[in-house]
């Protein structure tokens, strides 16, 4: 069984967020910068629903952007 899980999905959208833009991610989803990195980096296994779920929210608003905006934080 080779299916992604939803956190594994969840973890590769933040890993490609660049270092400078995490702030704005920690913003929109009202997770902690320092909690963000702990995930990005392993730190942190098991984050909890809620932030992994905030997360999801925020890519996939990203995702519904129009235009350029895309693939930038909101």
């Amino acid at each position: 069984m080779n299916e992604i899980s939803f956190f594994e999905r969840v973890l590769v959208r933040l890993k490609a967020v660049p270092y400078a833009e995490l702030q704005a991610v920690a913003d929109a989803t009202n997770v902690s910068i320092s909690h963000l990195r702990k995930i990005r980096y392993g730190e942190t296994r098991n984050p909890g629903v809620q932030t992994v779920q905030a997360l999801h929210d925020y890519f996939e608003i990203l995702d519904n952007l129009p235009g350029p905006a895309k693939n930038q934080s909101v």
